[in-house]
């Protein structure tokens, strides 16, 4: 079991640890035995939170150093490199964590709710009233123009002649240079989740067993259960969806096939030889075959420690 003290000087210090949330936010593998990952600490009506990014060796010990904590919330974090995040702190600040120093950049525009970045690529910042801005490397965030009063949920992209959004109200958008272009299908129910392929195929998901794939011009209504999705990814040649009631799907063919029973499961990334799940307050780990995972715990000072995978749908 990993351990190491909460700050100080928050109103978080002064409840009873039964009184704190936890919440897993996003989670990468870095290689090897090494992964980032995000959680947030609230109390129960959500006034106060204090965050950590951490950087974690779950090896045959379970060590972590803290390489930033904020008293606020982070709705979101992407990891670069090894060496190198963004994370998205509540408010619209961008950090930049990065060998040479970290910054912090405000974004004044819209309620931003998620970070994605292209690999080798552009970076994005998205959330409600249609707002999202969009980084070139090396550059500065620029405005995309907004859509609407749209709530964006996710951005995907196989390169960035293909990136992709989708949102609340059936919503699907294409990015044309610095402006979003709708693309109509014939449902109005929220959408969390979208995937494209580089072959262009493009799929995506969210209330109430919405799941579809987008083959050409070809709109296929995939055979759900009837959960909220809010992740896709693909990982060793198979793609999975979760949700918020049972945990993981499998996609055979038009059907979405249940797979593991974790729980609650929400944002994916896969490394080539892991797929990483945030969940409630764990992270789940899968290479293709084997399970594993850890979770924080508070108890007045923030730990980590082994999950038993016969509690999840072992």
């Amino acid at each position: 079991m990993a351990h190491t003290d909460a700050p100080s000087g928050n109103p978080l210090d002064d409840l009873d640890p039964s009184e704190v949330r936890i919440e897993a936010v996003d989670a990468f593998h870095l290689g090897g035995t090494r992964y980032a990952a995000s959680f947030e600490l609230t109390d129960i009506h959500c006034e106060f939170s204090s965050s950590f990014l951490l950087d974690i060796d779950f090896g045959e010990t379970l060590t972590f150093t803290v390489r930033l904590q904020i008293k606020d919330a982070i709705n979101s974090h992407a990891t670069l490199a090894p060496d190198r995040h963004i994370v998205l702190e509540l408010g619209g600040l961008i950090h930049d964590l990065t060998p040479s120093g970290d910054s912090i950049t405000a974004l004044p525009e819209g309620v931003l709710r998620r970070v994605w970045h292209l690999e080798g690529g552009p970076q994005f910042v998205f959330g409600d009233r249609g707002v999202a801005y969009i980084r070139e490397p090396g550059g500065g965030w620029e405005l995309i123009a907004p859509h609407d009063l749209a709530v964006l949920r996710d951005i995907h992209g196989s390169s960035v002649q293909d990136v992709h959004a989708c949102g609340h109200g059936g919503l699907l958008l294409r990015l044309e240079g610095r402006a979003w272009v709708p693309v109509e299908i014939p449902d109005q129910r929220n959408l969390y989740a979208l995937e494209v392929s580089a072959d262009g195929a493009m799929h995506f998901g969210g209330a109430e067993g919405t799941a579809y794939a987008l083959i050409g011009e070809e709109l296929i209504a995939l055979d759900a259960a009837p959960w909220d999705y809010f992740g896709i990814c693909s990982f060793k040649g198979r793609r999975y969806w979760t949700d918020s009631s049972y945990g993981i799907s499998v996609q055979e063919g038009d059907a979405l096939r249940p797979f593991r029973e974790l729980g609650q499961a929400f944002y994916m990334h896969a490394s080539d030889e892991k797929l990483v799940i945030s969940g409630w307050k764990e992270v789940f780990i899968f290479d293709g075959e084997n399970w594993e995972g850890f979770e924080m715990g508070y108890d007045g000072n923030i730990f980590l420690r082994r999950l038993d995978m016969a509690d999840y749908g072992g």
